[in-house]
């Protein structure tokens, strides 16, 4: 005799939720919204990607900067900007090979771009052209910000930063500088927040106030300072009053105004750290130093993306909902994203693998000719008697209004240890053209051993919109 019921099973779990020994599931190109309560209630595919223009065929290496009207970027050894996103002209060419950094001091009638190269030496573009910056007391730097009008620079390699004149990115004083105070340590990025700066070392994080003083017009505040350090220096990205970087103990911080949070989830830390089996060792030092960040931002949703080029992965986390995903670009491994703007309600991207600039585009289901293929995989189920899963249906809407011969299919597959083993489940139709909110009924996934971990896995390569509302399972268990 059986008992036959019917069970949600969920879309995904809110990290305070997650239990170590079960598989918290993922969503890799898909997005999720939740309600009040942290629950899922829609999971979507993000956006892809429509080619703008291409601007050669080395990587983006820089942050895309918007000032005066034009973005500015790194692709090669060039800098370029670009006025609308259609095309871009470069100005010149400022060498390098690292990840640079571009920025300007906003000084009314002749506002300096700096340029960081990402091997240490600094350019101004202004009225006068690209000019490099030759004044004997500016040192080696990757990473600096902006405060009143001075630029605020890392001395690389010391524990100290160094500022420029106010309103002359060209000119520098010796005694202009300040030194990391409450535990000295090796300073790898500053950061400005409003009227303050963040100085972010090895091992520490200081937090310093702006002051009246014509030299250093900056001052330490006493017991703001966090013990926390940053791991890999170009991890660090900035989004309105949100920075993020990768600290010294393998997570990811968050910091909003004074606070300090980690927003990692436990799937990216046993990435970095291992996870004490010989199976996920630790990732090498040098491939950690290698990763990049930057901020993706959404209507509602803005994204903090951190890639690993030498591993190809790609997680982000939505600080608007705080759930995590991972995305990829197809044949490449992690997202091709080198950075990111928005500009005249658009979202441009340029390309760590060559020189294409692309906009986000929520009405594309590709990245370029590629495919975005689009999966979640659920928290693991199990139950405390033996069990059969006769059916789950799958409440989902789909979009596809243009060809009426396309035969969209969902492809399938399920675990029942927790996702170490699959089996491939026949593909499901998702219906033809016209066909929009559809339940589609899977069938057949067997018998479930009590105490098995079973999760289901959804894919769709297939170029339309893809959102999923919920699941539920036909339970039998025998009484």
């Amino acid at each position: 005799e059986y008992s036959e019921t019917l069970m949600d099973i969920p879309m995904g779990i809110k990290a305070a939720d997650y239990n170590s020994v079960k598989s918290k599931g993922n969503l890799v190109n898909m997005t999720a919204e939740i309600n009040d309560n942290g629950d899922y209630i829609v999971v979507q595919r993000t956006d892809g990607l429509t080619l703008q223009f291409t601007s050669g065929d080395s990587p983006m290496r820089s942050n895309i900067h918007n000032n005066g009207g034009y973005m500015y970027f790194l692709n090669g050894s060039d800098l370029y900007r670009s006025l609308d996103g259609s095309s871009a002209t470069s100005l010149g060419t400022v060498g390098g090979v690292g990840r640079g950094q571009i920025l300007s001091n906003a000084v009314p009638g002749n506002n300096q771009k700096l340029i960081l190269n990402g091997d240490g030496d600094g350019y101004i573009y202004d009225n006068s052209g690209l000019n490099k910056i030759t004044d004997v007391d500016f040192y080696p730097t990757t990473s600096a910000t902006i405060l009143n009008e001075r630029f605020w620079l890392v001395r690389d390699g010391t524990n100290e930063i160094f500022a420029s004149d106010q309103s002359d990115g060209t000119s520098y004083d010796a005694l202009s500088f300040a030194t990391a105070e409450w535990k000295p340590d090796t300073v790898i990025v500053v950061i400005s927040i409003k009227s303050a700066l963040w100085i972010i070392g090895t091992d520490t994080a200081e937090y310093w106030q702006s002051y009246s003083n014509t030299l250093v017009p900056i001052r330490a505040v006493r017991g703001a300072s966090k013990a926390r350090g940053i791991l890999a220096k170009n991890s660090f990205a900035q989004l309105d009053e949100y920075y993020a970087f990768l600290g010294d103990d393998g997570v990811v911080n968050l910091i909003k105004d004074t606070e300090m949070i980690t927003i990692s989830d436990i799937d990216l830390e046993n990435k970095i750290r291992g996870d004490g089996t010989l199976a996920n060792p630790p990732m090498p030092i040098g491939d950690i130093r290698d990763c990049y960040a930057f901020f993706v931002d959404q209507p509602h949703h803005k994204t903090y993306y951190l890639t690993f080029p030498s591993i190809n992965y790609t997680w982000g986390f939505d600080v608007e909902n705080g759930l995590p995903h991972t995305r990829e670009s197809y044949g490449i491994g992690g997202f091709r994203a080198a950075n990111s703007i928005t500009r005249d309600n658009k979202i441009f991207i340029g390309d760590r693998i060559d020189g294409s600039f692309w906009l986000l585009d929520p009405e594309a289901y590709v990245e370029g000719t590629a495919l975005l293929i689009a999966t979640m995989r659920t928290p693991s189920i199990s139950f405390r008697a033996n069990v059969t899963i006769p059916s789950i249906t799958v409440d989902m809407e789909v979009g596809q209004d243009e060809d009426p011969t396309a035969t969209p299919v969902m492809m399938v597959r399920y675990s029942k240890d927790g996702g170490y083993n699959w089996v491939n489940h026949a593909d499901i139709s998702l219906g033809n053209k016209g066909d929009h909110r559809r339940k589609v009924i899977l069938r057949r996934f067997g018998r479930l051993a009590k105490g098995k971990d079973f999760v289901l896995e959804l894919s769709v390569s297939d170029a339309l919109r893809v959102q999923i509302y919920g699941l539920d399972a036909d339970i039998q268990a025998s009484i």
